[in-house]
């Protein structure tokens, strides 16, 4: 089902309501790909409708290129994947005359996200959601950690009745997880930035043997990242809660790197929350590359 209004969207939500059914959220700029399906599904199996909203926020998205997306191609995934409604909603609905609130977190999105984040814009659109949905549950990728862990504490903060829900990130099998932006580049650019996911996984490895200094950590993983058609902004070692950078590995952490090509940044994060994900390392779902990868496969990121 696709309700393609606020008005629609809250009428099957009190309707949902009424029959004291459960829940589960799965929020999207749109472009929908593997990792959203992996979100859909978990919402679908733990509760009994899932609803995915689908809305390029213009307030996230005012920095980046031309945000492409198909929405019926987001429709057939979302309801593929198992979700009961896709809600989706237009810039006059959701940024009226007169807007003015936002979600004020201090300089933690920026933390998170470093100077060229937008993490702020973005758990605002989360939690406006979220109010709007009123869900059991909602369901965040640990591709995005900073995101998941801010609107956690925001949903904790503003008493939201709603628990959030990690779901690991879904990955080539190369290393490199999937996103949206993976469109963009061609295959030799894809199988350069596995290097990035190599680097990440080093680190932690190094950390799991012992190793507690962040920055020998970070001097040992980035000669592993070969790049040629990208540059490489951040390498780090932060901590889950503050968002600051480590000296000495303390858990819980975030190991994360962001790579630049094509005017696009492409992040990687590993979450390691505990013991047992520094030493196994975390949980990720592996998936085999497309066999072909070029401008009309590339849709195959998406199916």
């Amino acid at each position: 089902m696709h309700l393609d209004s606020l008005s629609a969207g809250k009428a099957f939500i009190a309707d949902m309501a009424r029959r004291g059914r459960t829940v589960g959220t799965v929020h999207t700029l749109g472009a929908l790909h593997l990792g959203h399906a992996e979100l859909i599904r978990r919402a679908a199996v733990e509760n009994d409708v899932a609803i995915v909203t689908v809305y390029p926020n213009k307030i996230q998205l005012s920095s980046s290129p031309e945000y492409e997306f198909n929405l019926q191609d987001d429709v057939a995934l979302a309801r593929g994947a198992g979700a009961s409604a896709v809600i989706s909603t237009t810039d006059a609905e959701m940024f009226p005359p007169g807007y003015r609130t936002f979600v004020s977190q201090g300089d933690y999105p920026l933390r998170a996200s470093g100077p060229h984040g937008l993490l702020m814009e973005g758990i605002t659109g989360c939690i406006r959601w979220i109010c709007f949905a009123r869900p059991s549950r909602s369901y965040f990728g640990l591709k995005d950690i900073g995101q998941a862990l801010l609107v956690k504490r925001a949903v904790a903060d503003l008493l939201l009745d709603c628990e959030i829900r990690f779901v690991p990130t879904v990955r080539y099998k190369n290393g490199v997880p999937i996103s949206s932006r993976l469109r963009h580049f061609n295959r030799s650019e894809l199988d350069e930035l596995s290097s990035l996911y190599m680097a990440l996984d080093h680190l932690r490895k190094a950390a799991a043997r012992g190793v507690s200094c962040a920055q020998k950590l970070i001097d040992s993983a980035k000669p592993l990242i070969k790049f040629r058609q990208f540059e490489l902004e951040s390498l780090r070692v932060v901590g889950a809660d503050s968002f600051d950078d480590q000296k000495q590995i303390e858990l819980p952490f975030i190991i994360s790197g962001v790579a630049l090509g094509r005017g696009l940044r492409v992040p990687d994060n590993i979450f390691v929350p505990d013991q047992d994900t520094l030493l196994r390392g975390p949980a990720d779902v592996w998936i085999d590359l497309p066999e072909r990868w070029g401008s009309g496969d590339r849709a195959q990121s998406r199916a």
